[in-house]
């Protein structure tokens, strides 16, 4: 495990995991925040078309403007936080997502900049809630 003896990454790096729910219910924007110029997000499943059009993203604006597409298509779905983890340059969210009356789970694996902000994102989504029965 590695340690982060920087508090400002960690402070920063903290900041950057707790609004990253936020940034999928809300606002695209906050993406221009708290990710990195160099971002990359890796999702494990396509669109429903069969397309993958988040492999295009190269950049924390190209992150935005993925959002901003991503939320006029799913509205009203809702994102909650089960459990989060940081340690050092890494981190990890369990995650939740609600819509149509229907839930499911998945997990971000998260790298960090020096700056604390989100580097790379792994996000895998299954078919189940990631809460504890």
């Amino acid at each position: 495990m590695t340690t982060n003896t920087n508090p400002t990454t960690s402070s920063t790096a903290r900041h950057s995991l707790d609004l990253w729910l936020t940034m999928w219910n809300t606002d695209g924007d906050i993406a221009r925040r708290i990710c990195a110029d160099d971002f990359r997000i890796h999702f494990s499943m396509a669109e429903s078309d069969g397309s993958a059009p988040a492999d295009a993203i190269r950049t924390a604006e190209d992150f935005a403007r993925y959002l901003g597409g991503w939320h006029e298509q799913h509205p009203g779905v809702v994102f909650t936080s089960v459990a989060d983890a940081i340690d050092g340059d890494h981190g990890r969210l369990l995650w939740d997502m609600e819509a149509d009356g229907r839930r499911a789970g998945g997990v971000d694996v998260f790298d960090f900049a020096g700056d604390g902000r989100i580097r790379r994102v792994w996000s895998v989504g299954g078919q189940r809630s990631m809460r504890s029965s």
